[in-house]
């Protein structure tokens, strides 16, 4: 017999030892918090939440609290029935701030929306819209998620520190193009990264590796942490089941789809299909959120739009610019192909390498 503990007290704390690794390993599911102080969100109070632009809209100046929220709410035009529509996206929500210092200066601490590791900082405001900002990855059952917070004054967190909702990220500011200390807000973002493999095939200008905004697409991050009121545990997955399509693009099949990889609870096909689908069905909302891929039967060379939700302006003016045309006859622009070709790049098989130039005949 061992002088130590009993077998039976041996295997029972190897078990509990092994549970709790386990759960350590494991992604944690998440309850959700505001990045500041500022709770007039949960309280119905969007003025007192949101900051507002400056607009001249036919002649009449605003400040509509609207164009801080998240969606196509800024740039305004008026259609042919009357009713007013917004072209330009806003990826986020912009925060203002609850206090400042005599001069003005907001006094806000930024803190994460959930526990999670620093992935991103860029301390240096001249190489962003952005300004200074800090991206935080989440480690969710679905697989990694982002929030982004920007316009920062000052960032006071490292790159793979462990952050917990009660650390300070930084101090709310108006870092960044066309912002003033009278506009000061903290933009907030939650994100899911279009290609891992980004920073790869990123153009020359890139400056954030895959940490470029362009390679982070956003949901509504107010709704969201809305959902998750008093500790509610949010899935993810079911917040984007519930978004709407908007269009939808067949896409060739190329080996793993990197976003699949990453979050497999997109697909809606049988995993493992034999024979596999000769192609991708992806369902964007309006914004470009990604919220459902399907497989396809029929082999398409380039991606197209297959179907798309009737609109009373043309689709460029309601899509981000990435359809153009009405519904039936809908097509993506060019921009919208560069983004839909961000999905599925995958080194050395898609796009495929351009043709090589025919050479010019030797003159006479």
């Amino acid at each position: 017999m061992s002088r130590g503990l009993p077998a039976r007290a041996l295997a029972a704390a190897a078990a509990l030892f092994a549970m709790a690794a386990a759960a350590l390993a494991a992604p944690q599911d998440l309850s959700y918090s505001l990045p500041t102080e500022n709770d007039a969100l949960c309280r119905g109070d969007n003025e007192g939440y949101y900051m507002y632009c400056d607009r001249l809209f036919e002649g009449q100046k605003s400040q509509p609290w609207q164009a801080g929220s998240y969606g196509l709410v800024r740039n305004p035009f008026r259609i042919h029935n009357g009713q007013v529509l917004y072209s330009r996206m806003h990826e986020g929500v912009d925060v203002k701030p609850l206090r400042r210092d005599a001069d003005g200066v907001p006094l806000d601490p930024v803190r994460p929306i959930a526990p999670g590791t620093v992935a991103y900082v860029s301390e240096k405001p001249g190489l962003s819209n952005y300004g200074r900002y800090v991206v935080v990855a989440h480690e969710v059952p679905e697989g990694t998620i982002y929030s982004l917070y920007a316009h920062l004054a000052s960032v006071s967190c490292k790159v793979g520190q462990h952050v917990g909702r009660g650390d300070e990220l930084g101090i709310l500011g108006y870092s960044g193009v066309g912002l003033d200390k009278r506009r000061a807000h903290c933009h907030l973002e939650l994100c899911l990264m279009v290609n891992s493999a980004y920073e790869k095939f990123a153009p020359p200008a890139n400056k954030h590796g895959n940490f470029n905004g362009l390679n982070l697409v956003s949901v509504n991050a107010a709704d969201f942490l809305l959902a998750s009121r008093g500790g509610k545990l949010v899935s993810f997955s079911g917040y984007l089941s519930r978004l709407p399509e908007h269009y939808r693009v067949r896409v060739p099949r190329v080996g793993t789809m990197d976003l699949l990889r990453r979050h497999r609870f997109l697909y809606k096909g049988t995993p493992g299909r034999v024979p596999a689908p000769a192609s991708l069905d992806i369902a964007f909302t309006a914004e470009g959120v990604p919220v459902a891929i399907y497989p396809a039967d029929e082999e398409v060379q380039a991606p197209r739009i297959i179907s798309c939700k009737p609109m009373p302006t043309l689709q460029q003016n309601v899509t981000v610019n990435r359809v153009k045309n009405s519904s039936r006859d809908a097509a993506l622009t060019a921009s919208g192909l560069r983004y839909v070709n961000q999905f599925l790049w995958l080194e050395g098989k898609y796009p495929p390498p351009a043709p090589a130039a025919t050479p010019a005949p030797p003159a006479l």
